[in-house]
């Protein structure tokens, strides 16, 4: 069936649907930006690979938080020859950590003729989103951006984790989703452009900066989206009988949601 959600599907939030949602957005989104920029601009897809450690759990998966525990391991009677040995248990025992590879995708757009960067699309994710090195690297790279003169988009499409930009966290938005412009202007203040969104809202037609004298290009983020959710199959894949992934909907969300989910079941 099509999405039950008017923008941003939070299914897509699970951690196992994440990596693939996240790149084929990006891949979208410089589908639907090439006809409209070209040929004085392109866009073009920047892939980040990010070490980090996980636990490892059964079934295999990766989590975004990790609960450890003293595992029980098999002490039965082993034959050595004709005598029965028990073998001791080991003085200690940990959940063994494993070095996991992340992309991180950003949808970035250039001068064609000089590969000058122009405009920086975050799509953030939730090694960006963590506490800890995730978060502090971003914070590093999306202040990196600030002090440039290159335009900057934020979208932050997952309810979980620490919001990055202090225009954005302190105080803290009560929404689901928030969109971000900040234009580069010489001599100017930069100035973050916010769009706040809640599950039951479509997603803003979002404004995507150029070099002046050239006027905005229009990103429609429903419309990307909606070829994630066709390309990938999960008209057919996912069960919106299933609980939402973390964290929790605002009561006002979770009430629209158990409507909605009448509708369709």
């Amino acid at each position: 069936m099509p999405s039950p959600f008017p923008g941003m599907n939070p299914y897509f939030e699970d951690s196992d649907l994440w990596p693939s949602v996240h790149h084929s957005l990006a891949d979208a989104l410089i589908g639907q930006l090439n006809p409209r920029i070209g040929p004085k601009y392109y866009a073009d897809v920047e892939t980040r690979t990010v070490i980090e450690d996980i636990a490892i759990t059964l079934p295999s998966m990766r989590p975004d938080a990790g609960i450890f525990h003293q595992l029980d391991v098999d002490t039965s009677p082993v034959m050595m020859g004709e005598a029965v040995v028990i073998a001791p248990e080991a003085p200690l025992k940990r959940v063994a950590l494993v070095e996991d590879r992340v992309k991180l995708h950003a949808v970035q757009l250039y001068v064609t003729e000089t590969n000058q960067l122009v405009t920086s699309i975050e799509i953030l994710s939730p090694y960006n989103k963590r506490q800890g090195e995730g978060l502090d690297q971003y914070r590093q790279k999306r202040k990196n951006i600030l002090h440039s003169a290159v335009h900057f988009i934020e979208l932050d499409l997952l309810r979980g984790g620490q919001r990055p930009g202090l225009e954005v966290s302190e105080p803290p938005l009560d929404t689901d989703y928030v969109l971000l412009v900040n234009r580069y202007r010489p001599e100017a203040a930069r100035v973050s452009e916010i769009w706040t969104v809640a599950i039951n809202e479509p997603l803003p037609l979002l404004p995507v900066p150029l070099l002046a004298p050239d006027p905005d290009v229009v990103m429609d983020l429903n419309s990307a989206l909606r070829a994630v959710h066709e390309r990938a199959g999960y008209e057919w894949r996912l069960d919106y009988r299933k609980l939402l992934p973390p964290p929790d909907l605002r009561p006002s969300i979770a009430e629209w949601w158990k409507g909605r989910l009448a509708q369709i079941t």
